[in-house]
């Protein structure tokens, strides 16, 4: 998955030697989203040196369901649906836009397996940031490992509880 570099494949070294400039334009990226306002200034320049950027032309898979995954990815700019496969085909399960994320599954699962699958609408700009990366923070800044993982189970309950009522009304 990584190349020689240590760079992860199809994804840009998006700040590392980049300069300050596109730092904070990660550290603005990332301050917006609900997975990393718990993290200080300072925190959030050390994850913006932690994160790829990519662009997605539309109806360019990110991720298919069932494949492994190894991270999840923030939307700067465009708009992602996320589909999921059943026995009469497949299912729109949501649309997100800009400040949003997903595949935070793979940070946790232990075999990383895909729940869904994720395809731009439009053409989108996406921050993936990765297993590795998070325990690697873990080890490094354990303070910052656990304001992650508590801001990201918080989201996960979230989205448990939410998902839990979609069912109850649909067989209620």
């Amino acid at each position: 998955m990584t190349t020689s570099s240590g760079s992860y494949f199809l994804w840009a070294d998006f700040f590392r030697g980049r300069g300050r400039q596109k730092a904070q334009s990660a550290v603005e990226a990332l301050r917006g989203n609900i997975l990393f306002s718990t993290l200080s200034d300072r925190e959030l320049e050390y994850l913006a040196t932690r994160v790829y950027r990519r662009v997605y032309e539309k109806d360019e898979s990110v991720f298919h369901q069932d494949e492994r995954g190894f991270g999840l990815y923030v939307i700067e700019q465009g708009n992602v649906a996320i589909k999921t496969k059943t026995p009469k085909g497949e299912v729109l399960v949501t649309t997100l836009g800009a400040g949003t994320f997903f595949g935070e599954l793979a940070l946790l699962e232990p075999d990383n397996i895909r729940s869904a699958s994720a395809v731009p609408l439009e053409r989108s700009v996406l921050i993936g940031f990765f297993k590795p990366d998070l325990l690697e923070i873990l080890e490094r800044k354990p303070g910052m490992g656990v304001k992650l993982l508590l801001q990201l189970s918080m989201v996960l309950g979230k989205r448990l509880l939410e998902t839990t009522e979609r069912i109850a009304d649909v067989a209620g």
